[in-house]
């Protein structure tokens, strides 16, 4: 967990979007696990699996590393994607020294944490024409039993941040969080709550399991005068109890509302084939696939939606 400078609520939309992509990214390069996360105004919260890297082909490397910069400016401090190919490609010492240099970022959290921080932190200044750190101190951390009781109470506390602090009344409509992208279909997310169970459930059972605990630990009052005061109401309890942990589609429907907003059309897989028949000439010549499946939706009648937005949840 870290904060922000005296504790500021510096964090709108935009910057809680963009603190997500960037810890997506960076997970992906240092090879760490994302199994629960939250983006308050002036905190987050992440719970971590991190395994140790001691090697990779090189083609994974290269791979991972201009993942990581993509188009971007690559600091002066480091190597150019080109760079990196050419010298790996060379072999000899340089590349040792190289692959060496890049795999001590990865699979370790205290790198990870400083330059997810660090990352964040020289965007957030470039937008707001500010200078200087934003953050309070060092992250804190604690070592949490590579258990599925223990992870998922951690996790729960985790989405349950948005609830106790009374910003929403139930955590699907903070979108800033594992359990909300979940819901909403991202990918990452919906792997990261299957690591919980450590691979050992399909998404629709883990995500069962897990609305029980979440929800049965969201109604418990934590006692606090001041503060996490925020609860789960009786009747949404009952309602996931009731229904054993399964979603309702009238929830998937309401967590996905943006594709109501950005989808472009919605309907049948023939009436998206339709639409880019109709309108071919108005997108790319690569463009194969009509449409996109939403996930859980009705068996008898699958919505698609003309844009995968989830590739782009967080703009």
């Amino acid at each position: 967990m870290s904060r922000t400078a005296c504790q500021a609520f510096l964090f709108g939309d935009a910057e809680k979007e963009m603190f997500c992509r960037f810890l997506r990214k960076q997970a992906a390069f240092a090879g760490v696990q994302v199994l629960a996360y939250c983006v308050m105004n002036n905190h987050f919260h992440v719970l971590l699996r991190v395994p140790v890297v001691e090697a990779l082909p090189d083609e994974a490397l290269l791979s991972r590393y201009r993942a990581y910069y993509g188009d971007e400016r690559v600091p002066l401090s480091t190597y150019s994607v080109e760079e990196l190919r050419s010298i790996l490609a060379e072999g000899g010492r340089e590349a040792e020294a190289a692959r060496e240099r890049i795999l001590a970022r990865m699979g370790d959290l205290p790198a990870f944490m400083r330059e997810l921080k660090q990352r964040f932190s020289i965007w957030f200044n470039h937008r707001h024409g500010t200078h200087g750190t934003i953050w309070a101190a060092r992250y804190r951390s604690v070592i949490v039993e590579d258990e599925p009781e223990s992870l998922m109470r951690v996790a729960a506390y985790i989405d349950l941040n948005p609830v106790r602090a009374e910003i929403v009344s139930d955590p699907q409509d903070y979108r800033w969080c594992g359990y909300a992208a979940s819901m909403a279909g991202v990918h990452a997310a919906r792997t990261g709550l299957v690591r919980v169970f450590g691979n050992s459930r399909s998404y629709a059972e883990a995500m069962a399991s897990y609305r029980l605990i979440l929800f049965g630990k969201g109604y418990e009052t934590k006692g606090a005068v001041e503060k996490d005061r925020g609860r789960i109401s009786a009747q949404r309890l009952e309602e996931v109890i009731r229904n054993k942990g399964k979603v309702p589609l009238q929830d998937l429907l309401r967590v996905r509302v943006r594709y109501f907003g950005d989808g472009l059309a919605l309907g049948s897989r023939a009436f998206m084939a339709q639409i880019l028949r109709d309108h071919r000439e108005s997108f790319g010549s690569k463009r194969r696939q009509a449409g996109t499946a939403l996930p859980e939706t009705d068996d008898d009648f699958i919505l698609h939606s003309f844009r995968n937005l989830q590739r782009h949840v967080y703009r």
